[in-house]
């Protein structure tokens, strides 16, 4: 017999497996909660904590697993997130077999697996496979490829599926529950008239179980974790596709400096517009807000939700409550994955913290948003729903663990005068190792002659085991049993066994702990949700605040008017910035050509109208004097020429893709954004090319979309191509011209401009002036309509007198005097060596 034990501890318990916390600090209040109100003790982590969950975010990170079943004209889609361990179901939608509504989803939620049947229509198959090849081209995936999988139809029947779904054991379903209450609850959160959903939700459930996602355990009885289920949907959605989100800089992301340092991914946030908007203060929020972003909404009455909530956190007076709520949203964390820990035992002591930390600071945020009242719709959603079970979940908290003690122990701790039984124990325990000693001698007295040695180990997650060396005869799991022992597990021929004598006392309070917080889960869900929210809704109105935007005038009219518009890219990157106005729509015409010479604004002018027009459904402030932005239903661009080697396709060919979808579903509620189109190939194929668009949509008529173009094909105005219309407007970026040189002024007119001023750009770009002179003696030469002469060098000249000499020799010959080979060898011959 011998006794391990841990030399870097002092109480001799032993940590065979590798499921110790990491040691934080924490000190909770010593006297519990204020009778009234909560004081300013918000925060209850000190420096080393908050370097350690810095650390922690940049290691975990979040994985997407979506499936999709296509079927009667509908498709079915769900995915998991394995941070916030929750299943997201679309509703069975219409899909035709361009599968534009999968490949939103696929552009919105990222998945880093995508799960169908194989069983699946060859068209369906094949659209995916082009979405992994575009996912695959994206910075986030250069180490984690997005993959394809396929499993077999019968994980995705009907009635399987909803056996998977029935026997989900949710956080927030009472334990008490019968089989029909089960029913009945799991009803209302699963459709399960939507076949596709059923059984793209039950392949999912399927895949995840298989392949033990989220599963840190190879326990075969713990199941994936899954918190909750939730419903989503693309109705009132603005599409947006992800050629658009990269055109635009809504998103950029680039290589971390530190790739090395910060896992897998090695990306971070570039110079964007959520990059520059994402002043969130917890994960939650951060993660929110770029849910926003990808899925700008349609729902006016949300819009202006949001937006009395921007204006309420704007106002000056204000500014003392969301400093407030920010300390307190920092502190909010992402117990989702909690709630899966502890419905597997695997909770840690920081896990403890963080679940008390939020309690805390959402009591606190509560109770903040009861004394503001009013009409804003956040502060009614949180003091709805921030109830008394918060209050309830941070006391038992507090009255029961030791976070100094669990800090120091590495290990759950009861605070003595909670269980009397237990300071019993306690106080034998103090005599550990002597103790360990004694239990393990006893056990061993009590074991066949057989065991000739046993151990007496700590797990935190486990308590007290008696471990027992393998020995020949176990093999089989039932050789495993010993009379009056219960076997847990096998580790390093090592047997663990719970025996009465090591039952531990305290872990069974933290298990009865468990239950009763995750019986109150739903309120903790609503904490997660809400202040979530309120965090995105602050980030907002701070970027408003600093950049100086303004509230747009959301309306059902199809216009887009905007004064004084501003790019809040380009804006933060030049001094002063130029703004200029956009009318389009009713009598402004909804085609808009533009033109002007190179660099002087075109593009940026384009970008910032889809920008302004973005912002606005997110239910952002925009940069602008002021605007009034009729609700679009797509947003269509032509800006970005992506080349891409996996996509075998050449860059004019991506581009036709980009320009073929805006042809096709564009409509009167659509905003489609062109500039130099047609560049990528023969300058007359691309004339023709962007001329017959805009003749296509002219046509339309009242279907026309509002359409922005940029061009330098100045034939299709001087050639009067495109018929006249009142939807159209002509409009140039206005230049000043000294002598040989311009100046920009960055000023939008009406009218048109013949002139690219393409050779004062390049002096500017400090071109060779030969090179300038020259192409400016092509240009003279082409406008007159006359021969390109290719220039001659010295040498050349000579050579052109010497046969001039020669020619004249030979038409001077007498065919009958002169002698003909004399001539050769004398005149030609010689001239030819010299050539």
């Amino acid at each position: 017999m011998s006794e391990q034990q841990d030399c870097n501890n002092s109480t001799g318990t032993v940590y065979s497996l590798n499921f110790s916390p990491k040691s934080q600090h924490f000190t909770p209040p010593a006297s519990g909660f204020p009778d009234n109100t909560i004081s300013s003790y918000l925060t209850v982590t000190d420096v080393e904590q908050k370097r350690q969950c810095q650390a922690e975010s940049h290691t975990v990170e979040n994985q997407v697993f979506l499936s999709v079943i296509w079927g009667g004209g509908k498709v079915g889609l769900a995915y998991y997130e394995t941070d916030t361990c929750q299943v997201y179901m679309m509703m069975d939608i219409a899909e035709s077999d361009d599968f534009q509504v999968t490949r939103s989803v696929i552009q919105q939620v990222m998945p880093a697996c995508i799960i169908t049947s194989s069983k699946q229509d060859e068209k369906l198959m094949r659209a995916l496979s082009d979405q992994v090849t575009i996912l695959q081209e994206a910075v986030d995936h250069v180490n984690n490829p997005t993959e394809l999988q396929i499993i077999p139809s019968v994980d995705f029947s009907v009635e399987v599926s909803k056996r998977r779904i029935l026997n989900l054991n949710l956080a927030s379903i009472p334990q008490h529950y019968t089989e029909d209450q089960r029913l009945i609850y799991m009803s209302s959160l699963v459709p399960f008239e939507l076949v596709n959903m059923v059984r793209a939700v039950g392949g999912l459930l399927k895949y995840l179980d298989k392949n033990r996602i989220g599963v840190q355990l190879e326990d075969s009885n713990i199941k994936v974790p899954i918190i909750d289920l939730k419903v989503f949907s693309l109705n009132n959605m603005v599409m947006v596709d992800y050629n658009t989100f990269t055109a635009l800089q809504i998103f950029q992301k680039e290589l971390h400096p530190s790739i090395y340092k910060f896992g897998n991914s090695g990306t971070k946030e570039g110079l964007s517009l959520y990059g520059i908007m994402n002043q969130t203060k917890s994960e939650l929020g951060k993660r929110m807000l770029r849910m926003w972003f990808l899925r700008p909404s349609l729902d006016l009455d949300l819009l202006k939700e949001r937006q009395d909530a921007i204006k309420f956190f704007v106002s000056p007076r204000n500014i003392e409550i969301c400093t407030s709520l920010q300390d307190a949203l920092r502190n909010i964390k992402n117990v989702a994955r909690v709630l899966a820990r502890m419905k597997t035992a695997q909770a840690t002591i920081g896990d403890w913290q963080a679940l008390y930390q939020t309690a805390f600071n959402a009591i606190y945020i509560g109770d903040l948003c009861r004394s503001l009242g009013g009409d804003i719709s956040i502060f009614k959603k949180i003091s709805r729903s921030f109830t008394e079970d918060l209050h309830y979940i941070a006391g038992l908290i507090i009255k029961i663990v030791d976070f100094e003690e669990s800090t120091i122990l590495n290990k759950f701790v009861v605070k003595p005068n909670v269980d009397k039984d237990l300071d019993e124990k306690k106080k034998t325990y103090n005599g550990l190792p002597d103790f360990m000693t004694k239990v393990a001698r006893e056990e061993l007295k009590k074991l066949s002659d057989e065991i000739q040695e046993c151990n007496v180990v700590y797990l935190p997650q486990l308590g007290y085991l008696l471990a027992i060396p393998r020995s020949s005869i176990m093999k089989e799991k039932e050789d495993f049993h010993i009379q009056g022992l219960e076997f847990v597990f096998l580790s390093n021929n090592t047997a663990h066994y719970k025996t009465a004598s090591t039952r531990d006392h305290e872990t069974t309070i933290m298990h009865r702990l468990q239950n009763i917080i995750l019986e109150h889960s739903k309120v903790l869900n609503a904490v997660l949700e809400y202040a979530a929210e309120l965090d995105c809704l602050i980030s907002l109105a701070m970027s408003a605040q600093a950049n100086n935007y303004t509230q747009p005038i959301l309306t059902t009219d199809n216009v887009i008017q905007i004064e004084g518009g501003r790019h809040p890219l380009q804006e933060l990157c030049v001094n002063p910035f130029v703004p200029n106005n956009t009318l389009s729509g009713g009598d402004y015409g909804k085609v808009k050509f533009i033109t002007g010479p190179n660099s002087s604004g075109k593009s940026i002018y384009i970008k910032q109208v889809g920008l302004i027009v973005f912002l606005a459904h997110i239910g952002s402030f925009v940069p602008a004097e002021s605007s009034c932005i009729g609700l679009m239903n797509r947003i269509f661009t032509r800006i970005h020429s992506r080349e891409s080697v996996t996509i075998g396709l050449s860059t004019f060919m991506i581009d036709l893709n980009q320009i073929s979808l805006a042809l096709k579903y564009a409509d009167e509620r659509s905003l489609v954004l062109l500039d130099e189109f047609g560049k990528g190939t023969e300058t007359v194929d691309g004339i023709a090319l962007l001329y017959g668009c805009l003749q296509h949509w002219l046509g339309e008529a009242y279907n026309c979309p509002h359409i922005m173009v940029s061009s330098h094909f100045h034939s299709i105005l001087h050639q009067h191509m495109l018929t006249q219309s009142p939807l159209l407007k002509f409009q140039n970026m206005e230049v000043l011209e000294d002598k040989d040189e311009i100046i920009s002024l960055y000023q939008l007119i009406d009218g048109q401009n013949d002139c690219s001023y393409a050779l004062n750009i390049a002096k500017l770009a400090g071109l060779p002036k030969e090179v300038v002179v020259r192409a400016q003696e092509i240009w003279s030469l082409v406008q007159q309509n006359k021969e390109i002469q290719i220039p001659h060098s010295s040498s050349k000249d000579n050579q052109k007198k010497c046969f001039k000499a020669v020619l004249r020799q030979f038409l001077d010959l007498d065919f009958k005097k002169d002698d003909l080979t004399s001539f050769l060898q004398h005149f030609v011959i010689p001239l030819t060596k010299n050539m």
